[in-house]
């Protein structure tokens, strides 16, 4: 018995853990959020710029091989799809405000995060396929007439540069997203929980 008061009494001892501030949680939660907006609405952008160059240059460049032009449908459909995935993360973390609806707001943010983990995941792996062989694809036919030297150091910096991104940046960027997406759910977790 008297170990089991020692444990009550040590358990009791404990530092609760602070209130906090409902207004400065829903602040930080605010410029997160603003701060994870930011970087898909850019990504949004870019991607449609891509989309846009790569469809000029499907309809008004000629080819005189299939292999240009299947090289770069695949292009259009990857940055497509990923598009697509990008305006749907932009949606779920702007759906509801958190300000008016915490509890619901927290059900979007963990929605976000398991839809970035599928993009960033799964989708990647897909989407670094479907790139580097529409650009492979495109490039037999513009450096047809290049010197084998120029096409070797060409072909080497692509795949150097896909397996630098995969291997490295990637983890890097998924490792940095998660732990800001992972902050705002604590927070907001445990700003639920003081009310409960």
């Amino acid at each position: 018995m008297k170990d089991f008061e020692h444990l009550l009494s040590v358990w009791q001892e404990q530092p609760k853990q602070p209130r906090l501030s409902v207004d400065d949680v829903l602040k930080q939660v605010k410029k997160g959020i603003n701060k994870l907006g930011i970087q898909v609405y850019y990504s949004i952008i870019a991607t449609i710029v891509a989309i846009a160059f790569t469809a000029g240059l499907t309809l008004f460049a000629v080819f005189e091989q299939r292999m240009s032009y299947i090289g770069l449908f695949v292009l259009l459909f990857g940055m497509v799809a990923y598009l697509i995935l990008q305006i749907g993360d932009y949606r779920t973390i702007h759906k509801h405000d958190v300000t008016l609806n915490p509890a619901a707001y927290l059900n979007d943010l963990k929605e976000y995060q398991k839809r970035r983990a599928y993009l960033n995941g799964r989708f990647y792996y897909v989407f670094a396929v479907m790139i580097s062989l529409g650009i492979s694809l495109y490039t037999i036919e513009v450096f047809e007439n290049k010197p084998i030297v120029f096409r070797i150091i060409y072909y080497s910096f692509c795949i150097l540069t896909v397996l630098f991104t995969t291997f490295y940046l990637r983890s890097r960027f998924i490792e940095r997203e998660e732990k800001k997406v992972s902050y705002l759910i604590e927070r907001l977790e445990r700003l639920q929980a003081q009310f409960e």
